[in-house]
């Protein structure tokens, strides 16, 4: 009777106890031959063999020349991993170190960026150059920061910056005031150092840093608030070629806060910033340009530059173009497109619109009627901020299909409370006729009288006779 337990091996192994066992190649063999077709994943798994005597004789010089064809076949690590054998040896060879931790970074490998900003940073075996140190360390913080190649890493990326702006690169200081100002796993909150690192950066030329210190200042955030400064900053980076600070200025020219009101002036600086490709200032452009506000009147190049708004990232462009087509001011009305568009600037978090598109849901206007989409949307407005969709979310719940009273008192309420004189209307009802709530006429005129304030006519009539 044959042994079990050696047929169960057989059956593992796939192969029958009757034939020839077949050839198999020792791992480091099969990897070899791999290499040698060309598998830089192979030729590295090879490297780290030979460099820890894993399964094969310990060789160093075997363990570099896989890692150099690995490096050749644009496998980025391998070109660290040389470069740090090489660093490592006794000939020591720099200018190839250098060159292989480039490739290494080239090749989005933040270690490779990082050891290459520290080598510059401190001169010791290359000659000191802080502007390289710099740009090797922000690459490298960008990437620990942005989990490419690896997982995010704000407290690694700010000990880059931090390495950077100490040895005298102010840019530097600007990227890490903004960690330090909002916050991160690992980087606790210092608004103070970080206006003090943003005010240093500026001072050497950082435009960017420049204006995150207009807006720190404009906010209050970390030291008292200071328009008047603000403004001066905003010009200095707009000046500097920061696109971001035209807009900032542009506001100030357009509103006459703290200079005086100039709106062909902010015209032209919000054309400054979008041009700078700051997609605030494409969508203040375009606002000037649909309104005639310091410029002709353009209706094309409008609805151009709101497109371009939304699609550098400011949903308020979508928004605003998405209206224009759902009311045909720019040709006839598309109410596909202005669906479309108002979609696009609730994905990127747009509560005015969801709200929108909700609207157009629940109404069916020339899209499909879909209620529970419009529901839904309404709330996800309402959860971002926009109080009229708190009203318009509760409404859902007063229809017969799907009526709730609690959950309609509760946004009702809370669209109340942020100013909508309908929803103060209908808190004013629950009060009226004692509905989830105890009866209460005084409570239920006040807020009667509230909605009233707001001009909702029903609501002055209600009033009116509660005080009879």
């Amino acid at each position: 009777m044959p042994h079990l337990f050696g047929s169960l091996i057989g059956l593992v192994l796939g192969a029958s106890l009757l034939e020839a066992p077949s050839k198999v190649d020792p791992p480091a063999v099969a990897l070899k031959k791999s290499c040698d077709k060309g598998n830089a994943a192979d030729c590295a798994q090879l490297a780290a063999m030979n460099l820890q005597g894993d399964g094969v004789a310990k060789d160093a010089d075997k363990a570099a020349g896989f890692y150099k064809k690995a490096c050749e076949l644009n496998l980025a690590q391998s070109c660290l991993d040389l470069a740090n054998l090489v660093h490592l040896s006794p000939k020591k060879d720099m200018p190839r170190v250098i060159l292989l931790l480039q490739k290494a970074c080239d090749g989005s490998v933040a270690d490779g960026c990082a050891q290459l900003g520290a080598l510059y940073q401190s001169g010791k075996e290359v000659e000191k150059h802080l502007g390289h140190a710099a740009e090797y360390l922000e690459r490298a913080w960008a990437m620990v920061l942005d989990g490419v190649p690896m997982a995010k890493d704000p407290a690694r990326a700010r000990g880059l910056l931090q390495k950077a702006c100490e040895g005298g690169y102010g840019p530097s200081c600007g990227p890490l005031a903004l960690i330090l100002r909002a916050g991160a796993p690992g980087v606790p909150k210092d608004p103070a150092r970080a206006v003090a690192l943003l005010q240093k950066s500026c001072e050497v030329g950082g435009a960017a840093a420049c204006y995150d210190l207009a807006i720190t200042l404009q906010r209050g955030d970390g030291l008292p608030r200071d328009n008047a400064r603000a403004i001066v900053l905003f010009a200095k980076g707009c000046e500097a070629g920061e696109p971001r600070s035209c807009h900032g200025i542009g506001l100030a020219n357009r509103d006459g806060d703290g200079v005086p009101r100039d709106l062909p002036k902010a015209a032209e600086l919000f054309k400054k910033a979008c041009d700078g490709r700051a997609a605030a200032g494409c969508f203040e452009r375009a606002l000037a340009l649909a309104q005639g506000r310091g410029v002709q009147a353009d209706m094309a190049q409008a609805a151009s530059l709101l497109r371009e708004a939304c699609t550098e990232g400011d949903a308020r462009g979508c928004v605003e173009l998405g209206q224009l087509f759902r009311n045909g001011r720019s040709g006839a009305s598309d109410f596909t497109r202005a669906a479309s568009l108002f979609k696009e600037a609730c994905d990127k978090g747009s509560s005015d619109g969801c709200g929108r598109l909700a609207v157009m849901l629940e109404s069916g206007e020339n899209i499909g009627r879909d209620l529970v989409q419009a529901r839904d949307l309404y709330k996800r407005a309402c959860d971002g901020g926009a109080a009229l969709d708190c009203y318009h979310y509760a409404q859902q719940f007063q229809r017969p299909e799907t009526r709730d009273v609690a959950v309609a008192a509760k946004y009702n309420r809370q669209a109340c409370e942020a100013g909508v004189a309908p929803a103060c209307y209908e808190v004013g009802l629950l009060f009226e006729t004692g509905t989830t709530v105890p009866r209460d006429p005084v409570k239920a005129l006040g807020f009667f009288e509230q909605a009233c304030k707001g001009k909702f006519d029903q609501a002055c009539e209600k009033a009116k006779r509660l005080k009879r």
